[in-house]
């Protein structure tokens, strides 16, 4: 036998022949593997991702946001100058409000809000809660105060119950309640075989006390989250002998399916938020097809798109001090609007 097995008591001295439904369990096992290796990818995503944010993309921002007040900056001077007709000066107006509440939504900023409330109809303030009410009437949730997760839910339709409440009927409820208690009893005589087998104060070997030590605190994890998998993935690596089965019936294998659809799906809610939390942490577009192999490779064209915008504000700017090329540029905005 070598180091890396160790005989466990209790288990059986033969393993049976897989049993039936055998095939939909590894099936389960593998899609399970799959979903924390995506669990994995996005936490070891965040790192790379902060970094090349920080260092470039933000600048570029803070540059583009700076050449946008600019440009806001200019528009209002426009307006005390002449050369422009009544209705080139409400062309401009209109463009000072959308641009500055552009801005606002970003950040507040005491000079742009003074510089919206002089050509704006309304406060800024009242806008946006106007706006954040229409916004609830059609998806029933704030864009403030909802997570991310919670809004995309309850935009599709699906079920935002959070407390935990089992709301089916008596019977169907009384059954899954039944069912759960018998994983939960599966899972706890299986951690208390293994941490027979593992006690470290049984290992007279050092080396081997703290292997024991090690995978004694995985199954004490596992044991906290009632999670099976863990379970029998380390008793797999404890008795390769046994493999992923000793001695469970057809029934025992319907019943840890059942527990690993339920781990799967616990699993699969940890990917969604974390790639909700990295959304919202990055302000990356609800509906921009994030994935964690594509997200660098977005960050990079979103960058170069920085770099193009603030090069073309500046140009952009420079021209503007023409009131022919002004009167061009509102000509041209005004022809774009529907």
């Amino acid at each position: 036998m070598s180091e890396l097995q160790i005989p466990l008591a209790g288990f059986g001295p033969e393993p049976k022949p897989l049993p039936k439904g055998h095939k939909a369990f590894e099936r389960l096992v593998k899609k399970i593997e799959e979903t924390r290796g995506a669990l994995d990818t996005w936490a070891a995503l965040l790192k790379p991702y902060q970094a090349k944010y920080t260092r470039d993309l933000v600048p570029l921002n803070a540059a583009a946001r700076a050449l946008r007040i600019r440009f806001l900056t200019r528009l209002d001077r426009a307006m005390h100058e002449k050369g422009l007709n009544r209705t080139e000066r409400r062309d401009v107006a209109q463009a000072i409000v959308g641009m500055a509440a552009s801005l606002l939504a970003e950040g507040d900023d005491p000079e742009l809000r003074a510089l919206y409330l002089r050509y704006a109809e309304e406060d800024y303030e009242d806008s946006v809660s106007q706006a954040r009410a229409a916004f609830e009437e059609v998806f029933g949730a704030d864009p403030h105060h909802d997570p991310l997760e919670e809004m995309f839910r309850q935009a599709t339709g699906a079920s935002g119950d959070t407390d935990g409440e089992d709301r089916r009927p008596g019977k169907t409820q009384r059954k899954a309640q039944t069912e759960q208690t018998r994983i939960r009893q599966s899972i706890r005589a299986l951690y208390r075989k293994l941490a027979s087998a593992l006690h470290p104060d049984r290992e007279a070997d050092p080396e081997q006390r703290d292997r024991k030590t090690a995978l004694m605190q995985k199954a004490n994890q596992a044991y906290a989250n009632d999670e099976l998998l863990p379970l029998l993935e380390l008793r797999r690596e404890l008795d390769p002998v046994q493999g992923t089965w000793a001695n469970e019936d057809e029934e025992d294998v319907k019943l840890y399916t059942r527990a690993l659809k339920r781990e799967l799906g616990a699993l699969e809610e940890e990917v969604l938020r974390a790639e909700a939390d990295f959304r919202m942490r990055f302000a990356i577009d609800p509906l921009a097809p994030l994935t964690p192999r594509n997200a660098l490779r977005l960050l990079t064209a979103e960058i170069k798109e920085a770099r193009t915008l603030a090069a073309d504000l500046k140009q952009e700017l420079a021209l503007l001090e023409d009131t022919t090329y002004l009167k061009r540029w509102l000509r041209a905005l005004r022809d774009e609007l529907p």
